[in-house]
């Protein structure tokens, strides 16, 4: 179909202020404060610190684990030094008071370090595959399993100490595994939720989550073992996961359309500056099909930056 007279697809804009002036105007924003979108980067703040208090509470928690940091406690050797340390100041964990009946064990340094370094064999195994479901499925439910997850399985680290350190090295690939999908999920979820011009700052509110949960985690795991135990500290980052859960499983959507708590204009300012993403939003996503309307039929074309649209007449 030809542009009508006067219009050509090489014309220039006519009017040079059409690409200063804002898609949407402020008026239009609705407001931050309490919005479903800003809640839902504190609940994934809150997320990804539990996340990261799951992964690093057991570089704490070692030190309290074993009986010495010596690298072979089974060996017989002498060392002589020219230089002790001053009474009281050896570095060993037997130094390290915890309550009494809190179990310990005899790992060399290189089964700490299988130990230690476990966790992210798992991890690097579901970093691209679960950006690929997040991205076809929603990232609502591997965000949510994946902390959900790797949480239960942290209740068992004490169990698994207990039978062997072959057994927690293969609970902790297992936490591993579940947590890689947690990052990707959360990229699948702002796809749909996050507006352009605050996309960077809802990224940023919901990932700093794991900065404030390795600060948090780091000194308070060890004084959880000083004062009830390194078993404690399993259980109190385990119980907080599997409770952040079921707020998630109940306030999340994985789309701003199916969202049971947002307003009007909130969901019409998302839709319209975001627009359909992915095949979640075709195969998964109800939305109420388009009807033409005595108005539609109306509309002639008119030509804009060489662009032939429909306008009301």
């Amino acid at each position: 179909m030809p542009p009508p007279d006067g219009c050509s697809i090489n014309s220039a804009a006519s009017d040079e202020s059409e690409d200063t002036e804002p898609l949407i105007g402020s008026d239009e924003i609705p407001p931050r404060c309490c919005s479903a979108r800003f809640n839902l980067a504190f609940l994934m703040f809150l997320g990804f610190t539990v996340v990261y208090g799951l992964r690093v509470n057991l570089s704490v928690a070692m030190v309290a684990m074993v009986n010495s940091t010596d690298p072979d406690p089974d060996g017989n050797h002498s060392v002589t030094n020219a230089c002790p340390p001053p009474s009281g100041r050896e570095n060993t964990s037997n130094n390290f008071q915890q309550p009494a009946g809190v179990p310990h064990y005899n790992w060399d340094s290189e089964t700490q370090g299988w130990l230690l370094g476990a966790f992210f064999f798992g991890y690097l195994c579901t970093q691209i595959p679960g950006g690929y479901l997040a991205g076809h499925y929603g990232g609502k439910f591997f965000l949510g399993l994946g902390v959900l997850g790797t949480a239960a399985l942290t209740l068992l680290t004490p169990l698994a100490a207990k039978w062997g350190s072959y057994w927690l090295f293969a609970l902790r690939a297992l936490e591993g595994f579940g947590e890689g999908v947690t990052y990707p999920a959360m990229m699948a979820i702002w796809a749909r939720w996050a507006p352009p011009l605050e996309r960077s700052r809802l990224i940023a509110m919901s990932a700093s989550g794991g900065s404030f949960g390795a600060f948090v985690a780091l000194p308070l795991t060890g004084y959880i073992c000083q004062m009830l135990g390194w078993p404690t500290v399993f259980y109190i980052c385990g119980g907080a996961g599997c409770l952040w859960a079921v707020f998630w499983f109940i306030f999340v959507s994985d789309d701003p359309r199916n969202h049971r708590r947002i307003s009007k204009e909130e969901r019409d300012y998302i839709i319209k500056t975001v627009g359909p993403q992915g095949p979640c939003f075709e195969k998964h996503c109800s939305v109420t099909p388009y009807k033409e309307t005595p108005a539609d039929s109306q509309k002639t074309p008119i030509c804009n930056n060489g662009n032939i649209i429909n306008a009301a007449s």
